[in-house]
């Protein structure tokens, strides 16, 4: 399942409610229009950085796009920063400077180190926690960022007694970058409810490979208590919009096999692992029967799980491609 999609804040999103009337920078429409142009043109390829990440697995691709966007945000910080004031009044260029130098270090060093712990981000719930941590503090940082150079227009428009409005165009981004948030915040709680059975369910499988039942006993009474807990957490989690429960859903029915595969199953394995040199035809082939079961159930309902997964990020994150 795609777990990349990322969110940066829509931050300068405000045009005028009239065209600038030249690209003269005598006048302070055109001044304003020329920042956001450039903060709409990386704003872009943040959305395709996002839309990648969440319609691919492909990490070289997903890379790619945060670099494009790097490429991008340095681009369009140099030609603010040449910028002369317009009419010696500093503080809009300033600040969105310092904004787009701040946009740069996130891009490349925050997210590089998100893009690189997803590599090993399976290991451990607590690895899983901070993978999404790592996304929630950049995105932190792109809100303050977003809020001064807000501000700053804001006090701009003010000065030069400019009227600053939404347009059709901003309103389309900002909407995209709100439905990127909702999705994530969502899908973060189910897939971190969900992951918590996956260390006891690997340590079950290895101990069953090393035939060890001492070891299977603890993975099996661990997994127990962690489907328990997950059972509760997915429980909690209302349908997304209050309608769309297929995702949430999936991971239930794959934790609630889990908790009554070790309650039950496992827990006749362990017996019979007890006397593992000494079972008769019928308790091996009851053993290898309940193998065969977990296997054919197990991939049955990861899958599906996976298939929510995807589906519900792909229903719910238009592809951008502007």
């Amino acid at each position: 399942m795609r777990l990349s999609t990322l969110i940066l804040s829509a931050g300068l999103l405000l045009g005028l409610t009239t065209a600038a009337r030249a690209q003269t920078f005598t006048d302070p429409g055109a001044y304003n229009n020329f920042i956001v142009s450039e903060q709409r043109a990386m704003l872009k390829k943040n959305l395709r950085y996002i839309s990648k990440s969440a319609h691919s697995d492909n990490a070289r691709k997903i890379d790619a796009k945060r670099l494009d966007l790097i490429k991008q945000t340095e681009l369009s910080l140099n030609k603010i920063a040449k910028l002369p004031a317009f009419e010696d009044d500093k503080g809009f260029k300033e600040q969105t400077t310092e904004a787009l130098y701040q946009l740069l270090r996130v891009y490349s060093e925050d997210y590089k180190a998100v893009d690189m712990l997803a590599a090993t981000r399976t290991a451990t719930v607590e690895n899983m926690e901070q993978y999404f941590k790592l996304q929630e503090v950049a995105e932190a940082k792109m809100q303050v960022i977003n809020d001064s150079v807000d501000a700053a227009q804001a006090r701009f428009a003010r000065r030069h007694k400019l009227t600053i409005t939404e347009d059709p165009e901003g309103k389309r981004l900002a909407q995209y970058m709100r439905q990127v948030s909702e999705v994530n915040s969502y899908q973060h709680r189910v897939y971190l409810a969900q992951f918590r059975i996956e260390k006891a369910s690997a340590r079950l499988t290895d101990a069953l490979g090393a035939q060890d039942a001492a070891a299977f006993e603890a993975a099996r009474l661990q997994l127990v208590d962690d489907a328990q807990t997950a059972t509760a957490e997915l429980t909690a989690i209302k349908p997304f919009r209050g309608k769309d429960a297929q995702y949430r859903d999936a991971a239930r029915n794959l934790v609630k096999f889990y908790a009554a595969f070790a309650a039950n199953q496992a827990a006749q394995m362990k017996a019979l692992l007890d006397r593992k040199n000494d079972l008769t035809k019928l308790e091996a082939d009851k053993f290898n029967g309940i193998i065969g079961y977990y296997n054919t159930q197990n991939q049955k309902l990861a899958q599906a799980y996976n298939q929510a997964g995807n589906t519900f990020q792909a229903t719910y994150i238009p592809v951008f491609n502007d």
